[in-house]
């Protein structure tokens, strides 16, 4: 693959030349030509596209309609989709066809341009009169270029584009979103793409407003709507067939059933899995990260023995919030119990967490019990976890990546949902988890308070439960005894 601004590049139409005039068919021509499959199932094989994929760009190519939207679900190759109708668009429509594509963050964005430029890539016709950079493809011959950004509203200002393409809009910024509607007007024919899944926040979603004004008008051209859905099934158990096939026109072709049902809840939040799976508006009753019950079925009234091998968490601030220690023994089904508790009392604004406090706590802990790792997040308590690996305390951090919270916070969800662990039944870690609701974007789940407030109610130990079964359950997975990673 050439590349960079000095690779030699062929100046040279492309060797299409389609007969028909109209555009999807085109396209259709273009995509059996030069196109293959980026990754994926037939990587490398021709991209043959589907009905109700051709339905799509006859939508976005044929319509006429300046903003057109699309809600699928995950796994609808929506990424590939976007790329080859970027690439059409980018190599075919003449002098400045400028092409952009927004993806709600870098990861994402990195997804999008990847498919492309392994497309181009697969296509030596393509390849040779392409410019690759590390995040734009250019034709220095007719001065066209196919960029992909991160959703920042400040990256859209000032865009001249003939295809725009909006993913995740389900969870897209809708400042970001309307930055590149009014972009358009520069250009005689010029289409917003906005494509995605419903997001959690029904409230302000961009793919949720062009959905409601697009049902509400059908007679306004200039927008089109299409969307793969069992909206309106939401009565429908979330392992019904027949919403299955309503909202997975790839189900049994590219999207493998067997996906599916590993994903069926309890492994993943009802809500989630209607939004993700079936497109559905689906909201959480109350945001709760436990359904009712769940929590006092687990309690046995038991302190966690002394002796045993365990895993100490911490979560920890410096004055405004609480400050709180958990126990957990290390098992495949672990036990967990609170420790101690450090809160600002009502009214003292120059209350500080008391430090020397909190550390000598944790040095007691590790001689009532073997304590095989004390995990925390390292951001303000830097200097405490320091002093106690100098003592050869075995310390581990977990810092709060969206990645390793998400995966934590669902591992939990799990246990507790399928009986697989316990507590003593404190009434404090009771009140903790039980204020605890579910945050969730396009980086994954993660729990939170109900509120910003001062006055909101704590989650403390809700936090230290989810690092502490997290490493629990992996230390009880193998068979060793050796210290934890070093905080240095």
């Amino acid at each position: 693959m050439k590349a960079g601004p000095k690779a030699a590049v062929s100046d040279q139409p492309l060797p299409f030349k389609p007969r028909s005039e109209v555009e999807s068919e085109r396209f259709l021509a273009f995509a059996d030509k030069f196109l293959r499959v980026p990754k994926g199932t037939n990587s490398r094989g021709k991209l043959h596209l589907r009905d109700w994929q051709v339905e799509i760009a006859q939508d976005v190519l044929d319509s006429g309609a300046r903003t057109v939207g699309l809600m699928l679900p995950r796994g609808s190759g929506k990424t590939t989709l976007n790329a080859a109708i970027g690439l059409y668009a980018f190599f075919c429509w003449g002098d400045g066809a400028n092409v952009v594509v927004f993806a709600v963050d870098e990861r994402q964005a990195g997804l999008a341009f990847s498919a492309a430029r392994r497309m181009v890539e697969l296509s030596p016709e393509l390849a040779e009169r392409c410019q690759v950079f590390k995040e734009r493809l250019y034709i220095p011959a007719t001065d066209s270029s196919f960029a992909v950004y991160p959703a920042s509203p400040a990256a859209a200002e000032g865009l001249d584009y003939v295809l725009a393409i909006v993913d995740e809009a389900g969870v897209v910024n809708r400042d970001l979103f309307e930055v590149v509607q009014l972009a358009q007007g520069k250009r005689a024919k010029s289409v917003l793409v906005a494509i995605g899944t419903p997001g959690p926040n029904v409230e302000d979603q961009v793919l949720l407003s062009l959905r409601e004004y697009a049902l509400a008008h059908p007679d306004d051209r200039s927008i089109r709507w299409r969307e793969f859905s069992a909206v309106g099934f939401e009565d429908h158990p979330v392992d019904c067939e027949h919403c299955w096939s309503l909202a997975n026109p790839a189900l049994d072709d590219f999207l493998h059933r067997d996906a599916l049902v590993a994903l069926l809840p309890p492994k993943t939040r009802e809500a989630t899995f209607r939004r993700a799976r079936l497109c559905q508006f689906a909201t959480d009753v109350d945001g709760a990260f436990l359904p009712p019950g769940v929590w006092d079925s687990l309690a046995n009234g038991e302190p966690v023995p002394d002796g045993l091998d365990v895993v100490v968490a911490l979560d920890g601030s410096f004055s405004d919030d609480t400050t709180a220690l958990l126990v957990g023994t290390v098992s495949t089904e672990p036990h967990f119990d609170k420790i101690k508790v450090w809160e600002r009392p009502p009214g003292d604004e120059s209350w500080r967490v008391p430090v020397a406090e909190v550390e000598d706590e944790i040095r007691k802990a590790c001689q009532r019990w073997n304590v095989v790792e004390i995990v925390a997040d390292p951001f303000r308590w830097t200097r405490t976890l320091q002093v106690l690996e100098s003592e050869r305390l075995p310390i581990l951090e977990f810092p709060h990546s969206p990645s390793r919270l998400t995966a934590a916070t669902g591992d939990l969800y799990s246990a507790a949902l399928n009986g697989k662990m316990s507590h003593s039944g404190d009434s404090t870690l009771a009140a903790h988890v039980g204020a605890a609701v579910i945050v969730e974007d396009s980086r994954g789940i993660r729990l939170a308070k109900q509120s910003r407030s001062r006055k909101a109610r704590k989650i403390d130990l809700a936090a230290c439960l989810v690092m502490a079964h997290s490493r629990a359950t992996w230390r009880a997975t193998r068979n060793t005894r050796k210290k934890a990673r070093s905080f240095r």
